[in-house]
């Protein structure tokens, strides 16, 4: 989302240079979502702060295998004594740009305490980029944090570019700012997008992880792809699909992923720009569990939604390229001893519970936290309250 050639580019006979390849077709299979978790020290299901404290009932299923599992009823709210508040918006005590290669030049910034543990925020989309709030996920007095906006995304230039965009090319960005930055080693915190990017680093560079904070799983499997971009999630959202689907004409939906490449990289600025809002818009409408107006708004920016919708679907449209479609639960192995949170969203529809479920299968040592009230966003209430809490874990692990 380093090399002219990569594995999975090979395998689809694309090159990360040309971003007007992409899919003829789409064979679509809607996923089921899973509705059970299974009794696990690691596993938690948690409420929104400031909800009424009640008892937590449980009731076995069996019958599903060897394993018995918990249906949660109802959940107690957690008394641990844990910070779960966003902290306080802080500026950056220094900014700048980095040249990760002939063609990119990345914006990163620094804020917190310059001699604190250090902590990269990996950013969503891919093509998102960063935004202030972000930072308040860390405890400042503790924390060194470290903000960037990926190839193509928010300040980095060249705006919207695909050319030397890929997963790798991204992951090796991430070892030329840390070295960049003098940094040894630092905990790494990504959601949605950027839980993708957070695995593919850490497993690339398991040495260089204190520890990790995902949210919002995303694999880039061929399934999680299919279930929002070729029909699933409209079961949910028919009203916010069906302009998404419409923009195309019914010759060419047999995969929306492939038509809007072509739109997305087509010749004439005004249909670029029109694909992007309609792609944009159809997430921003699905993020959060209750509608967000502000956070549909951003479909109508035409700058944030270019480099969003493009970069988004150049990587995939090139499968994340990875060279194959579970690559990253086959590597777990790799990461299995760095300290862990997964935060998910029960009702998460761009990234459905059941990639956090099968991390969660691979990955049992993990620290497995389901909010029951909340879909996909970072900003949602119970998720931000268990993003901190999650950093709040990892700093008292390295305090003691």
């Amino acid at each position: 989302m380093q090399q002219a050639m990569t594995p999975g580019i090979a395998r689809l006979g694309l090159t990360a240079s040309s971003p007007n390849n992409f899919i003829p077709c789409c064979h679509q299979s809607y996923p089921s979502l899973p509705f059970i978790v299974p009794s696990s020290p690691n596993r938690r299901i948690l409420p929104v702060p400031g909800r009424r404290k009640s008892r937590l009932s449980s009731r076995v299923v069996r019958g599903l295998g060897a394993q018995s599992v918990v249906a949660p009823m109802e959940v107690a709210k957690e008394s641990d004594g844990v910070n779960r508040s966003l902290y306080s918006l802080i500026e950056p005590y220094s900014t700048g740009f980095l040249k990760v290669s002939d063609v990119h030049s990345l914006y990163w910034e620094q804020s917190g305490n310059p001699t604190g543990h250090p902590v990269v925020f990996l950013h969503g989309g891919p093509g998102g980029g960063t935004s202030p709030s972000n930072r308040r996920f860390f405890d400042p007095e503790f924390y060194r944090i470290i903000l960037f906006d990926q190839r193509g995304s928010g300040k980095s230039t060249p705006h919207a570019c695909l050319e030397e965009n890929t997963t790798w090319d991204l992951v090796a960005d991430i070892e030329k700012l840390r070295e960049h930055l003098e940094i040894p080693e630092w905990q790494v915190f990504g959601g949605s997008w950027g839980s993708t990017l957070a695995l593919a680093y850490s497993q690339s560079h398991p040495e260089k992880v204190t520890g990790i904070v995902l949210r919002g799983i995303f694999l880039l499997r061929k399934k999680e792809i299919d279930w929002f971009y070729e029909g699933g999630a409209s079961a949910i959202f028919p009203d916010a699909w069906e302009p998404f689907r419409d923009l195309i004409p019914e010759n060419e939906r047999d995969c929306l992923v492939g038509a809007y490449s072509k739109r997305l990289n087509s010749d004439d600025m005004e249909t670029q720009y029109a694909a992007a809002r309609a792609w944009t818009k159809w997430e921003m409408m699905t993020a959060h569990l209750l509608p967000n107006e502000e956070n549909i708004k951003r479909g109508d920016d035409d700058n944030f939604s270019l480099a969003f919708a493009r970069i988004e679907n150049h990587y995939f449209v090139n499968k994340g390229f990875f060279p194959s479609d579970s690559f990253l639960l086959e590597n777990i192995d790799k990461i299995r001893h760095i300290n862990t949170v997964i935060v998910q969203g029960r009702y998460d529809v761009c990234c459905p519970m059941m990639s956090a479920w099968d991390l969660h299968r691979a990955w049992p040592e993990a620290d497995f936290r389901v909010i029951p009230d909340a879909g996909h966003s970072a900003n949602e209430p119970g998720i931000a309250a268990e993003l901190v809490a999650a950093t709040e874990k990892l700093k008292n692990l390295i305090k003691n």
